[in-house]
Formats: structure tokens, C-alpha cells, sequence
């Protein structure tokens, strides 16, 4: 039976490859991995994936001088690098090495597809947010009325937080601010992920702070997809405090400008927003101090010019009126005169009953009509238990006599 050497095969598929496929394809795909190594030549890897599923996949590889170029291109056309998680139309050649087996040769790449693509993308999640309610959701929560707790969520590195704070402490108007920062990445892979812990953070705290500021600086414009993407702004549509962002950068708002309360251009820009509201705070709080001032003043002459003319009133009426009290008070104390004195006779009269009563039951009067009384101890037997052999005490009008009891009767 015949048969081959795996080189030979190898060969074999090669050279019918060679003969069969067109010497390129444009092909849609996007960018799983990429590195560059030190001589300059791109290596990748491209998939096809439906619902996250990877579909197909393939080596690719741009050789130095072509990569410079096209690279360049691509960076200018679509303001972005080529890096994984895009997708783009790559015009490839198909290669079969007997040892390192099938990959493509990357020739050219059209960027339009790309734009496009990357338009799409961001059309697809502002509807999504739409529809799902979260396009509006961090709109909807008032400003503060006196915005001076700031939770800030930017790199400590950035030339923009350093600004931000210059401006912020430095105002020309005095203003104090308490403010945190809550370090996070605002560029590359790990943004997403950065913002949503310290978005986390804020929120476990969010009775310390008034707003939240995302403020990143200028950069390139690649540095700027991931505020984009549908996680992030999610996490930015439903955090608990209104979101002012200053991400730094001129071009159409991004999708986390769109799902933030205020965007705004520059993070200078975003100090300068808390300062009017400070502000607004202010003149509000010295309109109401000088209204109140001259309600005050206003009052204060309606009751002085309301004493005044009662003053007058008081003296035209006050000879009067303190002649009909003397009056009064001399018709008072004549009637009180009168009624004291029947008082006294009565109470007189009322005293001497009571004292012709006292004298009916006074012991004396009493033993002078031949009564006489029996004590023990002090107290009338009447109130008491009498037992053989009490000594008892019996008096009368003359005498006191002493006596034992020996027997006692009842009756």
C-alpha cells in the first residue's frame, strides 16, 4: 500500500492550495490577541464569535514594514489602535508552512469598516440603555444644593486631576471642599473594571458625598473606548449620587458622557461647574438675608409707628379713664366698709352660740349637777377593757378617789 511522509502531505496541501484559492481574500474578523515583537513584525490571532462563541479561528501575522504603515493609517482613519476586542476587514493571503502549518498574511486593512463597525457598536448600547431605562436614569437625580463633598474617581497621576483640584481649592471666592479620590485606571483594558470598584466604594459611603467626578484628562483618542462600553456606562447610569464627568476631550460625547447628570468638556470644566453651583448657593443664601433684612426693617417701622399713634390715643384717654377708676374705687371702698362691719356682727354672734355650748359640756359645769367621772390610766373606762385588780381614779365636783377593782358584773 502506498503511502506518504508527513512533509510529503503537508507539501501535498500546500501545493493545492496554492493552486485552488485566489492569491487574497477580504476577510471580516476580529482581533482576539495581538503582540509585536522586537523586530517590529505584528502576530495575532482572529476569530469569528456569535454570542461569544468562537466560531472559527486562525494565526495572522503583519510584517514589520507593512504593520508601520498600516497601523498608522488605521490609527489616523479611526483614532484608535489595532488591539484585541475590534473588529476589522483585513485583506489576507492564505499561507501553509509544512512545519508551522495554515495562517494568513495580513496585505491591507480597511479602516472605513472599522468606523462603521465602531459607530454601530455605540448605536446598538445607547439603545440598549434606552430601552432598559438607564440612559436617563442619572439625569434624573438632582444636583445638590450646596455641592461640596466631592467623591473624585480619576488616576492620581493625571496632568486633568492635578488641574481639577487647582482650580477646585483654589478658587478666587474662598470656598471650602471636603474631598476624596477614589484611584482608579482611565485607560486601557482594566478602566472598566477600575471604575466599577471605586463606583463600589463610593457607594457603600454615599451618605459622605454630595457628587461623583470621573475626570481623566487629555490623551489619545484611542484611550477613550473604553468609556464606551456598555458595562461602564451602566455602572455610571446607576450610581447613587449625580455624576458630573470631565473626561478631556473634544470630540462627540462618549457613551458615559451621555448616562452621566452633567458632562462635561475638561476636568477644569467640571470644577469650575461645582464652584457656580457654590455660587448659586451663595447668592441665593444673601438675596434671602437681605430680603429678610428689609422685612425686617419694614416691620420694625409699621410697629414703631403703630406705637406711636397708640402713645397718642393713650394720652388723650388716659385723664378720663383714671378719673372713672377713682370713682369706682371710692364706691368700692365704701361698700366694703359697710359689708365688713355685718361680717364682724355675725361672726360675733356665731361665737358667742359656740361658746355657750363649750360651757354646757365643760366637766366642771358638769360635776356641779352631780355627775361624777371613772378613769384608767388617764382615759374614761368607757373606751377601754376593765380586769380585776385595775387601779381606777373616780372624780366629782370635790374629790379624787382611788379605788381597785375586785369584781365586775355585766349586765
Amino acid at each position: 500500500m502506498a503511502h506518504l511522509s508527513l512533509y510529503e502531505l503537508n507539501s501535498l496541501i500546500k501545493a493545492e492550495l496554492e493552486a485552488s484559492l485566489s492569491p487574497s481574500y477580504w476577510v471580516i474578523a476580529e482581533i482576539s490577541e495581538l503582540r509585536q515583537n522586537v523586530k517590529g513584525h505584528c502576530y495575532m490571532e482572529l476569530v469569528e464569535k456569535e454570542n461569544n462563541f468562537i466560531q472559527a479561528k486562525i494565526r495572522a501575522n503583519i510584517w514589520a514594514y507593512t504593520y508601520r504603515t498600516l497601523s498608522q493609517q488605521f490609527r489616523q482613519a479611526t483614532g484608535t489602535e489595532l488591539k484585541p476586542g475590534i473588529k476589522v476587514l483585513f485583506n489576507v493571503s492564505i499561507n501553509f508552512h509544512e512545519v508551522y502549518g495554515m495562517s494568513l498574511t495580513v496585505n491591507d486593512i480597511d479602516p472605513n469598516f472599522t468606523i462603521g463597525e465602531k459607530s454601530r457598536q455605540r448605536d446598538e448600547t445607547i439603545k440598549k440603555l434606552r430601552e432598559e431605562g438607564y440612559l436617563d436614569l442619572n439625569k434624573n437625580l438632582p444636583l445638590p444644593t450646596v455641592p461640596q463633598r466631592i467623591a473624585i474617581i480619576s488616576s492620581k497621576t493625571a496632568a486633568g486631576y492635578g488641574d481639577f483640584l487647582d482650580q477646585l481649592t483654589n478658587n478666587s471666592q474662598g470656598y471650602a471642599f471636603n474631598i476624596d479620590t477614589f484611584h482608579a485606571t482611565m485607560q486601557g483594558n482594566e478602566t472598566e473594571e477600575s471604575i466599577a470598584k471605586a463606583l463600589e466604594q463610593i457607594k457603600e459611603r454615599q451618605g459622605d458625598f454630595d457628587l461623583i467626578v470621573i475626570i481623566r484628562g487629555g490623551g489619545a483618542q484611542t484611550d477613550l473606548d473604553s468609556f464606551d462600553a456598555y458595562g461602564l456606562a451602566k455602572l455610571i447610569a446607576a450610581a447613587p449620587l449625580p455624576v458630573l464627568t470631565g473626561i478631556g476631550h473634544e470630540r462627540d460625547e462618549t457613551v458615559a458622557d451621555l448616562v452621566a447628570n452633567t458632562p462635561l468638556k475638561t476636568p477644569t470644566a467640571v470644577a469650575e461647574f461645582i464652584i457656580n453651583g457654590m455660587d448659586r448657593f451663595y447668592n441665593t443664601i444673601y438675596d434671602l438675608n437681605v430680603r429678610l433684612e428689609r422685612g425686617i426693617r419694614d416691620k420694625f417701622s409699621r410697629a414703631r409707628d403703630g406705637l406711636v399713634h397708640l402713645g397718642h390715643r393713650l394720652e388723650r384717654s388716659s385723664t378720663a379713664t383714671l378719673k372713672q377708676a377713682d370713682n369706682l374705687l371710692r364706691d368700692k371702698q365704701h361698700m366694703l366698709k359697710f359689708a365688713s362691719r355685718a361680717r364682724v356682727e355675725k361672726e360675733r354672734s356665731q361665737l358667742n352660740g359656740i361658746s355657750d355650748k363649750i360651757k354646757l359640756i365643760d366637766p366642771v359645769n358638769i360635776f356641779k349637777r352631780g355627775y361624777s367621772i371613772t378613769l384608767k390610766n388617764g382615759r374614761s373606762i368607757n373606751h377601754q377593757e376593765i380586769e380585776i385588780g385595775d387601779q381606777l381614779t373616780t372624780k366629782n365636783q370635790h374629790s379624787s378617789i382611788e379605788s381597785t377593782v375586785t369584781r365586775i358584773e355585766n349586765e
